[in-house]
């Protein structure tokens, strides 16, 4: 018995310091975007995809609801019309990407980079914003803020 109980905890742990690299709906369509740099209506729901690298993709339209992006780069990128919604977008570096029509609602900001980032009808909260750096950024409205410049 003890040693059922020794072996799950260890098992728990190892799951804990190591997890799995990716995690989604869809993993073959994890390996269309990181290979073809694009992938339109992609199902990428509750992605595990911290600290990667998604400069220059094109993901118009996907479903990253729930996904986690601690970290993670989408420098110059189109992420117009993704959902978003209650993602971990903590230190996650959006510059100069464009995200129209993006719905960011509950997602979680925190030391985001969303400067040059074109958020042109958008669905994001003021307190949303006040935890992302703004420089030169398009707001929802079409308003440019130079706030963190």
């Amino acid at each position: 018995m003890k040693y059922r109980i020794f072996l799950a905890i260890a098992l728990l742990l190892i799951l804990i310091l190591f997890p799995l690299p990716v995690w989604a709906a869809n993993p073959s369509q994890i390996m269309e975007l990181k290979t073809e740099r694009s992938c339109a209506f992609c199902d990428l729901k509750s992605a595990y995809l911290p600290v990667t690298n998604f400069d220059y993709h094109h993901l118009l339209g996907a479903d990253l609801s729930g996904a986690n992006l601690m970290g993670t780069s989408f420098v110059y990128s189109n992420l117009s019309r993704v959902k978003l919604t209650k993602a971990n977008l903590s230190h996650t570096n959006f510059q100069h990407t464009k995200m129209l029509l993006t719905d960011f609602t509950g997602a979680i900001f925190d030391k985001t980079n969303l400067a040059e980032a074109d958020l042109n009808g958008a669905v994001i909260s003021e307190a949303q914003m006040s935890k992302a750096k703004l420089c030169k950024t398009t707001l929802p409205s079409g308003l440019i803020s130079n706030r963190d410049c």
